[in-house]
């Protein structure tokens, strides 16, 4: 009976890790359909609400850039994602990312765009992986080295072979000049001279806000299917999970 129960909490872990993987593939479904179903404004017909907007990026009047931790580029926003291989798959073991007030600016207007929290953005990224051979390059040692939050893999030599960590880097950098691509919700502010009336620093309404400097099909698609695999995935756990919750108390 006791190693029946334990079996059957083992496949619930299952289901539970299952669950939550396509929790997760539904919502970046969902988000993908936000992102195509929203139709892009014009910055001169913001109205209050949800909107996307489109055009170039560059600090506020009152920002400036500040150099990305790996690579040092002038950048109004950055975020670092480092991943490590555990059991033949790559899992996010520490992010960062922060941006600078900025502007985007579409040739009919211009508007301010502040992140309203962290993981809004989603940037093109230069990736750097390490191997366990691999001493890592001097760009990233350094940004390791200054992160209390990371440490620099362990590695032991068993004679001829090496044993330790494989980790990737990722470092995405929104540059001034970059085409930038927003999805929000923009809210009315005291308007100015030469300061646009709106600004977007919300979510939508169901909880969408990207900050990006890829092209609108490209966030589509990676949302559509990485979405999709999430699902299978969390399905096929989920299917397993069950399986073996109740196979333990059927009779052999």
């Amino acid at each position: 009976m006791f190693e029946n129960a334990v079996v059957s909490v083992f496949g619930l872990v299952f289901v539970v890790a299952g669950a939550v993987t396509m929790y997760r593939g539904y919502g970046e479904r969902a988000e993908g359909g936000v992102i195509a179903e929203t139709e892009t404004t014009p910055i001169r017909d913001l109205t209050p609400g949800p909107v996307e907007v489109k055009g170039t990026v560059r600090p506020d009047e009152d920002a400036a850039t500040v150099e990305s931790p790996i690579s040092k580029t002038d950048a109004l926003a950055a975020r670092i994602e480092v991943e490590e291989r555990q059991d033949g798959s790559w899992n996010t073991i520490f992010t960062d990312e922060w941006a600078e007030a900025l502007l985007v600016d579409d040739g009919t207007g211009e508007v301010p765009v502040d992140l309203p929290s962290a993981d809004e953005l989603d940037l093109r990224g230069t990736e750097t992986e390490v191997g366990v051979d691999d001493e890592p390059p001097a760009a990233v040692r350094r940004y390791v080295e200054r992160e209390p939050d990371l440490e620099l893999p362990d590695r032991r030599s068993m004679g001829p072979v090496t044993v330790g960590e494989r980790r990737r880097y990722t470092e995405g950098v929104l540059e001034p000049g970059d085409d930038g691509y927003v999805l929000g919700a923009a809210r009315e502010t005291a308007a100015g001279w030469d300061r646009a009336d709106y600004a977007i620093d919300e979510p939508t309404g169901s909880g969408e806000f990207v900050l990006s400097n890829k092209p609108e099909r490209e966030l589509i698609e990676e949302r559509t299917q990485g979405g999709f695999v999430s699902l299978a995935f969390g399905g096929l756990l989920t299917l397993v999970g069950a399986a073996v919750a109740i196979l333990a108390w059927v009779p052999v």
